[in-house]
């Protein structure tokens, strides 16, 4: 007997076929469709218990998909998969009827305990639907009397709140008492309006003392937290509601996702747009012969244009770098690799930017350092990233010293300059997609402030971390710790 059934429906091949994998590992049935055409095929043919819909598919959209499976008395969970996530999606989707939102990329644990936590709210529906039919859908005969379900919510990573038809709490599971600091005895038969009044909750308990709905959702600040809460009103046969359940989902990182989201995309626009624009203005005043027929004035015009291009192209490609760190290459395992070479290549290459401003370059790596478990092309991009930028943002005689060590489980290797330091407040940003700290010192300095973002995700990818110690106006220390 397999685990359950699950039907992947994406247009991407690659990602259904991870899916495929990941889920047949655990145990789980796993058929696939590319389209909303072929997955209502298949729904036609099996029923299933869980369906991962993405959010855009070749032939439709998976909320119009939802509500087609709907239609055919589809009762299979719904997580909707979406690497366009957002507030706005999240909303429509509860609303529609998806169980689960989960954005992408995800990490194979992510996607197991999605699909495991979808199968105990499918078996706890049927376990509820069961014993509504012999208990006559008492809420307080399904809390007391079934230890069964009892049991499964409590499982549940989101916080549930049932409350029977006078309002009092028949049933609160472990994340619900921690979101309202309470023990179970103290939350038990007290009216629901009583628990969640005054503060942030307050909306809450005005949404179960309105008119009752089938249905509602709405978004909910607690602390840093957001939250999407859900009501859901049950009924018996005589359509008479029996009670409530509050659902509070936490969409905090979805929230955070989304608006990083958009942080990135308007800074990469601008950081296209300006370069973009001032090679359109250079090469306006060729095409207009503003200076006259001979070809002498506008040759530094052209040079301009020629270096705005490259760093078009040097943007791409760190842009590029950037989309491949977050991932790993397929066929291309990290490795063993020896840290004196490499460490030598970056300081010679640091050694030439830095030669016309009298800057030194020095090494201090054991020739009997252990080797790193990392890929080959990370550690020289990481290397020649950190020396280059020790060299540039250093001072006219200074000095650049990159050491190797093992300390504390860990293989170190820090890159240090004598140059002008950052700020102490620009250290939490120090990491952030195209920052730069806008100083005096920095402004004729070229860059993208995309390197220290390709070096944080390429040493986090094997397994290491990153730190950096600074004094403005007396230079940098970035450390790079590797697994020993």
């Amino acid at each position: 007997m397999t685990a359950g059934s699950i039907l992947v429906v994406d247009d991407e091949y690659g990602v259904r076929s991870g899916i495929r994998t990941i889920l047949e590992m655990e145990g789980y049935e796993v058929a696939e469709a590319g389209d909303g055409a072929s997955a209502l095929a298949a729904l036609d043919k099996c029923a299933y218990d869980v369906a991962l819909l993405d959010y855009r598919l070749p032939d439709t959209d998976g909320l119009s998909l939802l509500q087609a499976m709907k239609q055919r008395g589809c009762d299979a969970m719904v997580c909707m998969i979406t690497a366009y996530a957002n507030i706005e999606t999240a909303v429509a989707a509860t609303r529609q009827g998806v169980d689960f939102f989960l954005p992408k990329p995800f990490s194979p644990e992510d996607l197991e305990g999605v699909v495991a936590t979808l199968l105990r709210h499918k078996r706890a529906r049927t376990e509820a639907e069961r014993l509504r039919a012999e208990h006559e859908a008492s809420l307080l005969a399904l809390a007391e009397e079934k230890t069964q379900t009892h049991s499964l919510v409590s499982s549940l990573r989101d916080a549930v709140l049932v409350v029977n038809r006078d309002g009092d709490v028949v049933l609160a599971n472990p994340p619900m008492l921690d979101v309202l600091g309470l023990h179970e005895d103290e939350a038990l038969m007290r009216p629901a309006r009583e628990l969640l009044a005054g503060g942030a909750m307050a909306p809450l308990a005005e949404q179960l003392a309105a008119p009752v709905r089938d249905r509602a959702v709405r978004q909910l600040e607690l602390g840093e937290q957001t939250w999407m809460a859900s009501f859901v009103t049950f009924r018996d046969e005589a359509a008479e509601a029996r009670g409530r359940i509050l659902t509070l989902s936490d969409i905090s990182e979805v929230r955070r996702l989304a608006m990083e989201k958009q942080r990135f995309i308007r800074t990469m626009v601008h950081e296209l747009k300006s370069p973009l624009g001032s090679i359109k203005g250079l090469l306006e005043v060729v095409c207009d012969r503003s200076l006259g027929d001979e070809l002498e004035p506008y040759l530094p015009l052209l040079a301009r244009a020629d270096k705005r291009i490259d760093d078009l192209v040097e943007l791409i490609r760190d842009l590029l770098t950037l989309a491949r760190s977050e991932q790993a290459p397929e066929g291309d395992e990290p490795e063993l690799v020896p840290l004196a070479p490499l460490v030598e290549e970056a300081a010679e290459l640091a050694r030439e930017r830095g030669a016309q401003r009298g800057i030194t370059v020095s090494v201090d790596v054991p020739g009997d350092l252990a080797p790193a478990l990392i890929r080959f092309d990370d550690l020289r991009l990481v290397l020649s990233n950190l020396a280059g930028n020790a060299v540039k943002y250093n001072r006219d005689g200074g000095s650049v010293t990159v050491r190797g060590s093992v300390a504390g489980g860990w293989l170190r290797l820090d890159v240090s300059d004598t140059g002008i330091g950052i700020r102490q407040e620009s250290l939490a940003r120090l990491w952030d997609e195209f920052f730069r700290e806008r100083r005096e010192e920095t402004r004729d300095l070229e860059g993208n402030g995309l390197g220290l973002s390709i070096v944080k995700r390429l040493v986090e990818r094997a397994g290491g971390r990153l730190e950096v110690a600074s004094v403005a106006g007396e230079g940098s220390t970035f450390s790079v710790l590797l697994p020993a």
